[in-house]
């Protein structure tokens, strides 16, 4: 018994010492940010497609025989060959032309200089003026005819320069519809040439949007983990008669989608409200509730349930016992407790969300 009594103290000795110690909660450090008021928007989030500025189908514009065409995958510079036509018939034209002007030139001179022998004989009354107008007549017609030679034969030169199909901007080949071999006339596909860096992303809105969305402003672009604003470029001020859907167009900038992803955009759908807002990083979801937490004046972490509504760019309107200007916490929230310490590592500036990458 006495034993036991002795054991029973040092229990008790141990526990009135250690409790304190165990039940200290460890200070956690945070980033914090503030509660901020008005800004708040109803948002439409409409999916959206990443396309390419310039999509083209190159097509053939002389008839011949394919000798060459640009491999699928291959990166071509503006004015580089995409694809060669056999232009040996070209050429013979060439040929042609050129002698066609030269024998026009002969009968040119050979007119002239009977025109220059019968005008002097007409000076001395020895010739008659309808041989002369004759002659006259003759030589215009000659310089007509070399004219037309001399656009036929830029016309064959033309023709030489585009049997050798060339970029009309910087692209990748995407796709081939011709091999080597093949004979082609104008207007037949031979390969498509997409701008891999000239991107935008290609969204239907409903027509009321329009009111509440103009060009340069800047909205919400979600997709595969990333986050960015993308400034409106233009909206197409036409909608369709049966879906009621109008297209709005955002430049997006190299890097973040590939062309033909799908991203989810967010359009203003109202006027601002008073509502308060809060980044989106700082609202925590842990068993169906969603709340964030603030400090105390003493650096206590301190639980406050709140009601979202939608919000634009980093920042989501919510609703709760909340104050303006009041912090939250933004990062470190994850393993908070309500009650814990904290320690205030840095402070985010309100309106100045970190970039997504």
């Amino acid at each position: 018994m006495k034993y036991a009594g002795t054991v029973a103290f040092a229990l008790l000795s141990l526990a009135t010492l250690t409790g304190p110690a165990l039940a200290a909660e460890p200070v956690a450090i945070v980033e914090v940010a503030e509660v901020g008021k008005g800004g708040g928007l109803s948002v439409l989030r409409l999916p959206g497609t990443v396309l390419s500025t310039q999509d083209a189908q190159i097509s053939a514009e002389v008839t011949g025989h394919l000798t060459w065409v640009a491999e699928v995958g291959d990166l071509v510079r503006k004015g580089e060959p995409l694809a060669t036509i056999d232009d040996h018939l070209l050429q013979l034209q060439l040929r042609n032309d050129w002698a066609e002007i030269e024998r026009l030139q002969a009968d040119i001179d050979y007119n002239r200089r009977q025109l220059g022998r019968l005008e002097a004989l007409a000076q001395q009354n020895n010739t008659s003026r309808s041989g002369l107008d004759e002659v006259q007549s003759r030589l215009q017609m000659l310089l007509q005819q070399q004219r037309i030679a001399e656009v036929a034969r830029d016309r064959t030169i033309h023709d030489l320069g585009r049997a050798r199909v060339r970029a009309p901007f910087t692209g990748v080949i995407v796709s081939r519809e011709a091999d080597i071999g093949e004979y082609k006339e104008p207007g037949d596909p031979l390969l498509r040439l997409v701008d891999t860096q000239s991107l935008e992303i290609s969204v239907n809105a409903p027509l009321r949007a329009v009111h509440h969305n103009q060009p340069e402003s800047r909205v919400q672009v979600e997709g595969d983990g990333r986050q960015l604003l993308a400034r409106i470029r233009a909206v197409v001020p036409v909608g369709d008669s049966q879906s009621r859907m109008m297209e709005f167009r955002l430049t997006l900038e190299p890097g973040h989608w590939y062309i033909g992803e799908a991203v989810t955009v967010e359009l203003p759908d109202s006027s601002s409200t008073n509502n308060l807002t809060v980044p989106r990083d700082a609202l925590v979801l842990r068993d169906q509730e969603v709340f964030v937490y603030t400090l105390t004046a003493d650096n206590t972490a301190r639980k406050v349930a709140v009601t979202t509504s939608p919000g634009q760019g980093a920042d989501v309107g919510v609703e709760g016992k909340l104050e303006p200007g009041a912090l939250v916490v933004v990062r470190g929230a994850e393993r908070l407790r309500d009650g814990q310490p904290v320690k205030v590592n840095r402070r985010r500036a309100t309106g100045s969300p970190e970039t997504p990458g």
